[in-house]
């Protein structure tokens, strides 16, 4: 006598055993709780280092600065423009907020760094309190009084005796 051949059929009156991704699935949520944020923060960040920083009120006034301002074409040559933010900080109490930008410029003559606080009120329009272009010759110039300011030494050490 010959048996018959096993089947993978469930036996009459058993439910099918069903396959549990309960630790999967937790994991997954676990995870993506924990890593959603710091990766939102940094697409933001590099959203706006990149390209958001043209909606900024300040870092208009610095584009306008820029095209604007004698001293500032004279340094990068005509047509320069911001290029782009490599880094900020900002503070805000209600009522009033401060902002330091650390902006690149392109301009024909070459590459420059503007140091730029603002400040600005809640409904006002921003001011600037100092902006200092370091050029592509590490120069520096206060671009809100319009002069050259002195050699800090670090550039040119003194090598007298």
């Amino acid at each position: 006598m010959s048996m018959p051949a096993p089947s993978s059929a469930p036996l009459p009156g058993y439910a099918p055993a069903k396959r549990n991704n309960g630790c999967l699935w937790g994991c997954l949520i676990v995870l993506l709780v924990f890593l959603l944020p710091p990766v939102l923060l940094g697409g933001y960040g590099a959203w706006f280092l990149y390209d958001g920083f043209r909606g900024n009120p300040v870092l208009r006034v610095v584009s306008e600065l820029v095209r604007e301002d004698g001293m500032a074409q004279q340094v990068l040559g005509s047509g320069a423009v911001v290029a782009g933010v490599e880094g900020n900080v900002f503070s805000w109490v209600p009522g009033r907020s401060t902002d330091s930008y650390q902006v690149l410029l392109h301009g024909p003559k070459g590459e420059g760094h503007l140091a730029v606080t603002a400040h600005h009120s809640t409904f006002g329009a921003p001011s600037l309190d100092s902006a200092i272009l370091t050029g592509p010759d590490g120069r520096r110039y206060d671009l809100i009084h319009h002069r050259r300011l002195p050699d800090d030494g670090a550039a040119h050490p003194d090598t007298s005796i």
